[in-house]
C-alpha cells in the first residue's frame, strides 16, 4: 500500500489488472478495480482449489 501522508487516501494496486484502486467508501470492490476483476481472481482461486482436489484424490 502507499500512502503519501496521514490526511491522504492510500492508493492500492488491483491484484488482477494492475490499475490504481483508492481505498476507501468509493471503492466497494477493494483491493479490486471492478466486480469483474474480483470475480476474475475468484475464479482462479476456485480453480487452484478443485486442481488440489484433484491431485489429492489421484
Amino acid at each position: 500500500m502507499k500512502q503519501a501522508s496521514s490526511n491522504s487516501l492510500v492508493t492500492v494496486i488491483c491484484p488482477t489488472c494492475a490499475a490504481p484502486v483508492t481505498w476507501d467508501e468509493q471503492s466497494p470492490w477493494r483491493p479490486f478495480c471492478s466486480k469483474r476483476c474480483q470475480l476474475i481472481d475468484l475464479d482462479e482461486w476456485l480453480t487452484d482449489v478443485e486442481d488440489e482436489c484433484e491431485i489429492t484424490q489421484e
